[in-house]
């Protein structure tokens, strides 16, 4: 992924979005280009996650070694960003005006929002938006994941058979770490470096009678028993690659989801909403449903969903301290319940 050289230049910066992989590289990126290597240990402080604003704001004003900046990343920011209207007014004039000799990465794992009301529409992060200080790093559309898909097996040296890409995208989701684990087994199977649907589908899980959507099936249908069973089926079936499957599939209604309430907050009609949740005309039969999910759940309601999809990723890649694939449970049920008719 190629960053922005004005976002890795920027001396206060903001990453945000679900891409866990892209995450850590940016983070990475920013601090080759602000800290220095020999002073690390004492200019570079990292706060603790979920932290407040007065720790950012002692962290910042804590004194570096002569001739050095003082750097501060916060690894976990989505509860600082949440409400633009609580932020403080000590904290937004700093970020208005940085402290000299300092410098700020904040980092959220969730994608935050930039309708009216949400933290990328007020100031100052506004302004830091224009200015190219924010870079999200979040999953793809339905027409950009097929296109990563391509460049990610040409990179690894596979060749895609004709429609692999798109049934590969479809099946997966748009969540990038998510693909590239994905090409990383097919490109261990692949001994001939060809890549045909035959493989795909042996990488990743069927269920039932070849169903890579039954799961997901399930839980749309307000089926929990169903969509329970089929979870047990798939970790069974497919301990190490279905989890991140499924996560995948998951993210993708929950992220549409998330897209519906910002159209509609930003005031779009019904052709805007289909573009802004990546669907095509032919698709339009699916905006009732999610518009039916987002009117019994309200915007809390969706950000809650969200965040369960977000916590199910940390743990699934051992991130969290649980480390246990147990979420999958919750999610299950949470997931069942919010389409339930």
């Amino acid at each position: 992924m190629a960053l922005p050289s004005a976002w890795i230049q920027a001396e206060y910066a903001l990453l945000h979005g679900e891409d866990g992989d892209g995450r850590r590289a940016a983070v990475e990126a920013w601090k080759a280009a602000h800290v220095d290597p020999e002073w690390a240990d004492f200019s570079l402080l990292v706060c603790s996650e979920g932290c407040p604003w007065a720790e950012v704001q002692n962290a910042l004003l804590e004194s570096a070694p002569l001739g050095t900046d003082r750097v501060v990343i916060v690894p976990q920011a989505e509860n600082l960003l949440d409400k633009p209207k609580e932020l403080p007014a000590t904290i937004k004039a700093m970020l208005t005006q940085p402290v000299p000799g300092t410098r700020l990465l904040l980092v959220s794992r969730a994608a935050l929002s930039a309708a009216p009301g949400r933290i990328l529409a007020a100031k100052p992060f506004s302004d830091w938006g224009k200015e190219g200080r924010v870079l999200k790093v979040g999953a793809l559309d339905e027409k950009e994941a097929p296109a990563f898909v391509e460049a990610q097996a040409r990179d690894l040296g596979l060749r895609l058979g004709s429609g692999v890409a798109a049934r590969l995208a479809a099946r997966m989701g748009g969540n990038p770490g998510v693909l590239r684990r994905t090409l990383e087994v097919l490109d261990l199977l692949a001994e001939d470096r060809n890549v045909g649907t035959a493989l795909v589908d042996q990488a990743t899980f069927r269920l039932g009678e070849q169903s890579a959507f039954a799961w997901s099936k399930a839980w749309q249908g307000g089926q929990l028993g169903q969509a329970l069973a089929t979870l047990r089926l798939a970790l069974e079936d497919e301990p190490s690659g279905a989890p991140l499957m499924l996560l995948g599939q998951a993210r993708r209604e929950v992220d549409r989801l998330a897209r519906l309430v910002e159209a509609r907050a930003a005031g779009k009609g019904p052709g805007e909403l289909l573009g802004a949740l990546g669907l095509s005309p032919k698709q339009g039969f699916l905006l009732d449903g999610y518009g039916r999910v987002v009117d019994r759940l309200g915007a809390d309601g969706v950000k809650r969903l969200l965040h369960l999809v977000n916590q199910a990723d940390l743990d699934l890649k051992g991130m969290a301290f649980s480390g246990s694939k147990t979420p999958l449970l919750s999610l299950t049920i949470s997931l069942a319940r919010a389409w339930a008719s």
